[in-house]
Parts: C-alpha cells; structure tokens; sequence
C-alpha cells in the first residue's frame, strides 16, 4: 500500500483555522460528500492528489496486465485492482456504509477485511472455543465465509441466548462469502446436547439440512425450501442444560445427493456426514436456549408427536437410610 510523502504528513497538524463542511451528511445518505471541501485545508487538498495519481498508476498498471494477459493474469487484474482503489476516500465511505458493490474485487476485499480484523471473527471464535461447539461437534473450523442468523428480525451474536418460543415459526440464515463465482454449499442446523439415556450422555439432533446451495458474494439468502430435513424448532428438554444450536455452512465439490430414507435426526453423526460427502466447513455461528414451559411442551406434542420428557439427576443413594423408618416408608 502506498504511503504520504514526508512533506504532506508533516502538514497535517491541527489547525487553529476554522472550517465548515457539507460532508458532515447524515448516516442514512447514499450520496458521498467529502468531509473537508477542496480549499479549505491544504494537507488534505494534497493528501487527496497524491492518493488520486496513485489510483491512476495502478490503473494504468492494471492495463498492462490486461494487454500482456498469460496464466496469472485474472489473479493478478483483481489484485490490482484492489491497489488502485482501495485508498480512495468514497470507495472507503462507500464500503463502511455497506453501500459497496460486492461484485467488485475492492468491496469484496474491504467487507472480508472489515470481517475479520474489527472483531467480527474474533468474538465468533472466541465465543466457538470457550463453549466447546468444537471439538464437541467438529474438530475445528477455520471460517472463511460469515454465517448470520436472524432470530425475531434481527441479526444476533455468537452464543446467545434466545427462547424457544422465539425460534417456533423459524429463523432465517444469510451467509456472506466472499467470492464472485457461484459455489455449492450445504447448511446444516445441529443441537449437540440432546440428553442419551443409554450412555448417560448426549447426542446430537439435526434440525435442518439444506443441501446444494448456490451462494455467490452477491448471493447470500438460504432458502429452505429444497431442505433434504426440514425445519424443526429448537426444543431444549427439561432438566437438561443449555442447548446450543449450531449453523455450519460447508462447501462441496460437487453436487451431492442427501439419501433421506434411513436418514435419523437424532444421533446425527456431523463428522461421518461431512466425510461421506466430502464436505468442508467454512462457517459458523450458533445460538442457545433452556428449556420453556408451555412452549416445549407444544412442540413435542404438534411438531414431533410425542409426550414431553422430562430428565433430571437420578436420587442418591444412602447406604445408612433405614427403610424401617417412618421416614423411609
């Protein structure tokens, strides 16, 4: 990345000269309005010609490329391209207010980049390790792509807690990767901490399965409407722990085929699914709940057709209690 000559940042020192400016626009414009109007402060009247003749060497750099072509030159074009403009001052405003054009290589480097180095990833990995969805559902994850859930309309954060009344109608799941081509992906929605009375430990449930998703960097929406396993609502049973309720987005080589029949939620083994059909997870991020009276209950008996269980702590046993007594009887 270019730099300021010495003599333009020795300029920029505060200045007792006062100033106006119309860039002060609101948030919610889509117009970009420079912050300082040209004449008014000469280090940034300077600053801004230096990174404009820069733009333009990139630029004609870029060119070069072009006419030269050979095996490198789609990687190199869009390397480039991402030098030219990625200092320019409304490209930045543009990309900070999520009114950059993700089918251009500098939007897309600036939104990975927002990503990953403004906490975004940082809490999501924190948040994945401190509560153990690895290794307790894969051995690791290295995310590449940003999977949001929406729970009530709004977007939330890694690891919190929801109701399960909240996600009784459904949720929706976006995922921002960041490439322009389209790519097969697979969602798959798991609760790893589904009680397992024959072991006295838990399983894993799935609660939804959406296999063959086209995703592009302009193309996020998943639709659940050619899932392999449909929804089904969050269910935290009573007496158990928080549930976590885990999103992974895996990518795929190819177009797979998801056989349903003999195809169990429960004990859903996430490693062997993903080893069978050569899946490679990208992304995460989850939510979790407890256990809700009245509305568990609700979903056991209308969705899943079943009576609500109930788990808890077997009694102690007490190798001096009495049986004679009147306590005991």
């Amino acid at each position: 990345m270019s730099t300021l000559p010495r003599q333009v940042l020795r300029s920029l020192r505060p200045s007792s000269r006062s100033f106006t400016s119309s860039a002060l626009a609101s948030s919610s414009s889509t117009t970009y309005v420079p912050p300082i109007k040209p004449g008014q402060l000469r280090a940034y009247d300077e600053a801004l010609l230096f990174l404009s003749a820069d733009k333009e060497k990139k630029l004609a750099e870029l060119e070069a490329i072009k006419k030269e072509g050979g095996p490198d030159a789609k990687f190199l074009l869009e390397q480039k391209e991402v030098e030219a403009w990625v200092n320019d001052p409304e490209t930045r405003w543009r990309a900070k207010n999520g009114l950059g054009d993700l089918s251009k290589p500098v939007y897309r480097h600036l939104a990975e980049l927002k990503w990953r180095k403004e906490g975004d990833l940082a809490i999501l990995m924190q948040r994945v390790t401190q509560m153990n969805v690895t290794p307790d559902i894969l051995p690791s994850i290295s995310p590449v792509a940003e999977v949001k859930i929406s729970i009530d309309g709004e977007v939330i954060e890694p690891g919190v807690f929801r109701l399960p009344s909240q996600t009784r109608e459904g949720i929706a799941i976006e995922a921002q990767v960041f490439h322009p081509e389209e790519r097969l992906y697979t969602l798959l929605l798991v609760d790893p901490d589904v009680p397992w009375e024959e072991s006295e430990s838990f399983t894993t449930f799935a609660h939804l399965l959406v296999p063959n998703i086209t995703l592009s960097s302009t193309s996020t929406t998943i639709s659940s409407t050619t899932a392999a396993l449909p929804y089904i609502p969050p269910h935290p049973q009573r007496g158990t722990p928080y549930h976590r309720y885990t999103a992974l987005l895996f990518a795929q080589s190819k177009p797979i085929d998801v056989q349903t029949e003999g195809l169990e939620r429960e004990g859903f083994n996430v490693r062997e699914f993903a080893q069978e059909h050569d899946l490679t997870a990208e992304g995460v991020s989850f939510w979790r709940a407890k256990w809700q009276e009245g509305v568990v209950g609700q979903i056991y008996q209308q969705v899943l057709g079943r009576v609500e269980p109930v788990y808890g702590r077997p009694p102690r046993h007490d190798p001096y209690k009495d049986p004679r007594h009147p306590k005991y009887q």
